[in-house]
């Protein structure tokens, strides 16, 4: 079983300077999988951070999508998760990548609608959520579709910086990992 775990460093250019992780609990973990935390904060300093589980109670199948919301300053301590289901299918659901300002979250699934693979099975693809503002739920994910999706497994997205930039991975052969 797989739990989320966080180390802290006071100053970002010490590269040696890492804390001995902490695991985030039960507010996060469960007794089943944890993977993929995606931290957000808003203009606001509220932080969220979102991740997904594997089959947990009240989910909706496979791999879901959940939220946890920071309950102190330490980066460290995380209130009880919920299950986003405006991100989450009854397929899998996982590898989470939000834009910084947040309205915008890039997820890799295999839910209705996928890319077919060559059985006819929904393929992992790269969807896409929006939102109007961070206190605004996420929309429908939207299939990126053919110019980034393809048959064979795409997935792991993540963002640059500047949010311009989309990298991610694929089984599909001599694919490059970017755009």
């Amino acid at each position: 079983l797989s739990d989320i775990w966080a180390a802290h460093r006071h100053d970002a250019h010490d590269d040696f300077g890492w804390e001995t992780p902490v695991n985030l609990g039960p507010g996060v973990n469960s007794s089943l999988n944890e993977d993929g935390p995606t931290y957000f904060e808003d203009e606001n300093g509220a932080v969220t951070l979102y991740f997904t589980s594997f089959q947990r109670p009240g989910g909706l199948g496979d791999w879901d999508i959940y939220a946890s919301q920071s309950t102190g300053d330490d980066h460290l301590s995380f209130g009880p998760a919920t299950l986003v289901t405006e991100l989450s299918s009854p397929r899998g659901d996982t590898r989470t990548s939000i834009r910084r300002d947040g309205l915008e979250m890039f997820i890799t699934s295999n839910r209705a609608g996928s890319i077919p693979d060559a059985l006819g099975v929904p393929s992992l693809d790269i969807w896409v959520s929006t939102r109007a503002s961070t206190a605004d739920p996420w929309s429908t994910p939207v299939n990126l579709g053919a110019s980034i999706n393809t048959a064979a497994a795409d997935g792991a997205p993540s963002l640059s910086f500047d949010g311009l930039t989309l990298y991610f991975d694929s089984t599909l052969a001599g694919r490059t990992r970017d755009l």
